[in-house]
């Protein structure tokens, strides 16, 4: 496990929040959960879910619901996952017209990551609705991937108050903590 770095003077980490099934695939043993990152922008809970035979990982931003999915293949340990959902979050927010944010608060942050379990029903809530669309998009839309994120990120959430997760992500930039 990658640890969490909280001492002064060491960078900030990406803190992961998975679900058992995803601990399982890449080998994690992660920490009880943890309290909220003070930086929204670290702080992400990822789940494993099948669609048809395929293994998809949607990895979502705890606070906003921004939401990215990215293909499972390959990805079998801690490493392995750090570049894959780093790798996909950059690609799809460049594509998003978000790059700025991923270059200002995630980028430093990318190679570093702790992982912890998902415990936060309401967002684990979200992303299995997120997963359900998902299925739907990829299988009876045949929607290529770049659409699925962008209509997953598009979609009112209770959780947000009916606002989207593209919205609630825009607005953590303007939030003077940061």
């Amino acid at each position: 496990m990658l640890d969490f770095a909280g001492n002064e003077g060491e960078p900030e980490r990406l803190i992961f929040r998975i679900t058992q099934k995803l601990a399982k695939k890449i080998k994690a043993d992660p920490v009880p959960a943890m309290p909220p990152h003070d930086n929204p922008f670290l702080d992400w809970t990822a789940n494993l879910f099948m669609v048809s035979r395929w293994q998809c990982i949607l990895l979502t931003n705890s606070c906003s619901l921004y939401s990215v999915v990215f293909a499972g293949k390959g990805v079998s340990s801690e490493k392995t996952f750090v570049e894959a959902s780093t790798k996909a979050l950059y690609e799809y927010m460049v594509l998003d017209g978000c790059e700025n944010i991923f270059n200002a608060h995630i980028a430093s942050h990318a190679g570093t990551a702790t992982f912890c379990k998902a415990s936060d029903r309401r967002v684990l809530g979200s992303i299995n609705d997120f997963a359900l669309h998902t299925r739907v998009y990829l299988l009876e839309m045949g929607l290529p991937g770049p659409l699925v994120n962008a209509r997953l990120n598009d979609m009112p959430m209770s959780m947000l108050e009916r606002t989207y997760p593209k919205k609630a992500l825009l607005a953590l930039v303007s939030q003077p903590k940061l």
